[in-house]
């Protein structure tokens, strides 16, 4: 009786407060919400007269008010303000709420970069899914989280196909027998065979020269005989030593060959899968590659100033690339049986529960439950009564894991186990399972008492690079960058390599900071950037020698530095010709400051008239005027505009270029499309909300180091989401705030962020 008497009593209080925080919730939004968000107006299709038990159910919906409450961007200026304190109270409520009710992370399966690490390093072979696995879907930036991780009747299908395709490759029946073919100039084939001095590719002498690049049709590809056309075709899986020889003339830098694959005959299906860095006065390379049986070969000048011209007979003055000789040898077998056909089937003849146990523990690390593994067991003993042999046998229980939820998915507790942890710390670190040492530690129980050792040793492994690649692609949309352009007959000295250069310098800044321990103040601001040898020239920057990127001092003047200085991100918020101030704040406040900035659902309806602006500027201040659209546009507009003294490709600039294409005109048997170019000033001074004007990248810089505690928080936010595989809400702030106070000591440093992420109790739960 004592008992339910505290029960009862504890409801009562529990429901008195309840019934409470409802009712000043419900007179806040009376008194300063409804006129505009009640039955007669919902600006933005956001209605807030229902009854807070209704509106507790939306969690977006709260998330979006407490946000627009804590900016002051709500109510309107106009509109009667709530004194500080009843904002508080409010927030406080909305905050229980959000923490009261935050959703469970859903089950998240292994991306398709994921799969394709933890296959390679189980098995010490590479393969490429690009063509089995569907691409994942990305949600709010990362493709890790668990709610975009539907399973598909088309997603089953391609994943029983490439356990098969796997299998097969792994567990060959017969030894493949490795030869080598040798090419020169003879079996060498471009667009067309001009005669020496003619334009694109031509045969010259010993050497076959290519001069321009891809995607037209300049390219090198070869044919098993000297008098036939017919393309080399790899006969079968495995990994390929390619050694070429091969040299640029007119050349008084490094060079870059492209390998790619696709029948050189039709080169516009053509993927890359490699580029070759060929520093000055090289003779030529050796690489290896993991290819398909069909598979064909061609190369491409990678690093030419011009497009392939291949139907032009003018003479090339430029750098070209020479071809002499190829040696094409495979498929290498280091040893026989091969390393994973050992770790699959260690012993000639195993039981069928024997085999399904070690398969089993050897892809998951875990036993499966009895009724799951009696299935397994079933598919062994089928084919073992069928007179299938041994290694056909455990073919057939890998391809029936490896397509199961035991493979595919995450197991995940609420409160994860160490060796749980051990997988969430490697999915996060090296996009792949554990290796023996990490998986050592959690079963001691070392990763879970102390986890910082296990850290810094991931830290400083090759497989670290695994993250920052897919990390900084994600977050910085690097490889969006070159998604198109830029167009020649524009920016006439920006080459596809200086571009390809912009895309990879995210990635480099990211790196440095992390090997160094260097402060997440970097991303906003540096007197250094991460160059390679054609961006130091693009930046107009002291020499740097190669491909590979090193740290480069800043002269005083200079405005580089940080993300938002970098070529890359100043192109990837541009379009073909023209810059996009409302894309580069938006880009700002999404992958700097985190936050979430989606279009309502009434701006389309009410598109503001443009028709007697003029600029840019006056465009998008007419779209500010509509009341959908100025809350948003007062954040994103000046941070955006400080930034249009650079041009689409980043360059620095003192006016704006319009580029207009005019209708196409016939010359002789051709049709060409000019361009006409107007010049007009810049005007980039406007007003951030808290009245600081922002009016060039200098201005805009200190106005973000000003906000330096917002942004680095914002990252901090990113890191977390990705390490944790879902996204982070306002319910998460305690854990972003305790993250960024442990980390404030050490001047914020990218390295200590990831420990304090990894060290932190949420760490360890679903």
């Amino acid at each position: 009786m004592m008992r339910l008497a505290w029960t009862m009593l504890l409801i009562g209080f529990l429901l008195a407060g309840t019934v409470g925080a409802e009712s000043k919730l419900e007179q806040f939004f009376v008194q300063h919400c409804v006129k505009c968000h009640g039955s007669e107006k919902q600006n933005g299709e956001v209605r807030l007269d229902k009854p807070v038990g209704t509106l507790f159910a939306d969690q977006e919906l709260l998330e979006t008010i407490a946000t627009v409450l804590e900016a002051g961007e709500m109510p309107p200026e106009e509109a009667p303000q709530p004194n500080a304190e009843a904002v508080a109270e409010i927030m406080q409520l909305l905050q229980k709420q959000l923490l009261a009710h935050r959703p469970v992370n859903p089950l998240k399966r292994l991306t398709r970069a994921e799969y394709t690490n933890t296959i390679r390093d189980l098995f010490g072979v590479d393969f490429d899914f690009t063509g089995l696995l569907p691409p994942d879907h990305v949600e709010h930036g990362f493709d890790k989280f668990g709610e975009a991780h539907l399973m598909s009747p088309h997603q089953v299908m391609a994943y029983l196909k490439t356990a098969r395709f796997i299998a097969e490759r792994v567990l060959p029946d017969v030894k493949p027998k490795t030869r080598t073919w040798e090419f020169d100039v003879r079996h060498f084939h471009g667009s067309k065979n001009f005669a020496t001095g003619g334009g694109g590719d031509y045969r010259d002498g010993d050497d076959y020269v290519l001069t321009g690049f891809r995607p037209y049709r300049s390219n090198l590809h070869f044919s098993i005989d000297p008098e036939s056309h017919d393309q080399f075709v790899i006969p079968a899986f495995g990994v390929y030593r390619l050694d070429v020889q091969a040299h640029s003339e007119k050349s008084d830098e490094g060079e870059v060959i492209g390998i790619n694959l696709g029948d050189g005959r039709h080169p516009t299906s053509f993927r890359s899968i490699r580029r070759i860095p060929m520093p000055h006065g090289s003779q030529g390379f050796t690489t290896e590659l993991t290819l398909q049986a069909g598979d064909q070969l061609a190369f491409t000048f990678d690093s030419a100033r011009v497009p392939g011209r291949s139907l032009e007979k003018k003479p090339h003055k430029g750098p070209a690339m020479r071809f002499s000789h190829l040696k094409v040898t495979g498929p290498l077998t280091e040893q026989w049986p091969t390393a994973a056909m050992q770790a699959i089937l260690p012993q000639p003849n195993m039981k069928p529960g024997e085999l399904v146990d070690h398969i089993t523990l050897l892809l998951t690390q875990r036993p499966l439950a009895v009724q799951d593994r009696r299935a397994f067991v079933e598919i062994a003993r089928t084919q073992k009564k069928s007179g299938a042999s041994m290694t056909a046998t455990a073919r057939s229980v890998l391809i029936a894991l490896l397509t199961s939820p035991h493979f595919i998915y995450k197991s995940e507790s609420p409160e994860l186990t160490d060796v749980q942890r051990s997988y969430r710390l490697s999915y996060f670190l090296w996009n792949s399972a554990p290796d023996a040492e990490l998986l050592s530690a959690a079963r001691s129980g070392a990763l879970g008492k102390d986890p910082s050792a296990q850290v810094e040793r991931m830290l400083n492994d090759v497989k670290v690079g695994r993250f920052i690649d897919d990390f900084t692609r994600q977050w910085l949309q690097r490889d969006k960058v070159d998604d198109f352009g830029p167009d020649v007959r524009v920016f006439k000295n920006v080459r596809r390599m200086t571009v390809d250069s912009m895309g990879r310098e995210g990635r480099e800044l990211f790196r440095h900071m992390l090997e160094k321990g260097l402060s997440m103040e970097h991303f906003i601001d540096s007197d250094y950037v991460m160059a390679n040898d054609r961006l130091a020239r693009f930046y107009g920057l002291q020499a740097v020698e190669g491909d590979d990127f090193v740290p480069v001092k800043l002269p005083e003047e200079s405005e580089r530095g940080g993300l938002v200085a970098q070529a890359g991100f100043l192109k990837l918020t541009s379009t073909d010709f023209a810059t996009s101030p409302i894309h580069r704040g938006s880009w700002i406040l999404k992958n700097l400051y985190n936050e979430r900035i989606e279009p309502p659902a009434d701006v389309l309806i009410n598109e503001p008239d443009i028709r007697g602006t003029t600029t840019v500027r006056e465009a998008i201040l007419k779209h500010q005027q509509l009341e959908s659209c100025s809350r948003c546009h007062s954040k994103i507009d000046p941070l955006g505009f400080a930034l249009e003294y650079y041009d689409p490709v980043g360059r620095k600039r003192d006016e704006y270029r319009y580029v207009e294409e005019l209708p196409a005109v016939q010359e002789g048997t051709t049709f060409t499309k000019k361009l006409k170019f107007t010049n007009v000033p810049i005007d980039a001074a406007m007003k951030l909300p808290g009245g600081r004007e922002v009016r060039d990248m200098i201005t805009l810089k200190a106005a973000l180091m000003a906000d330096k505690q917002h942004i680095v928080k914002g990252i901090i936010g990113k890191l977390i989401s990705y390490a944790h595989g879902r996204e982070v809400t306002r319910a998460d702030r305690p854990h972003v705030d305790a993250v960024f106070e442990s980390i404030a000591e050490e001047d914020f440093s990218l390295r200590a962020a990831i420990h304090a992420i990894v060290s932190h109790p949420a760490f360890g739960r679903k």
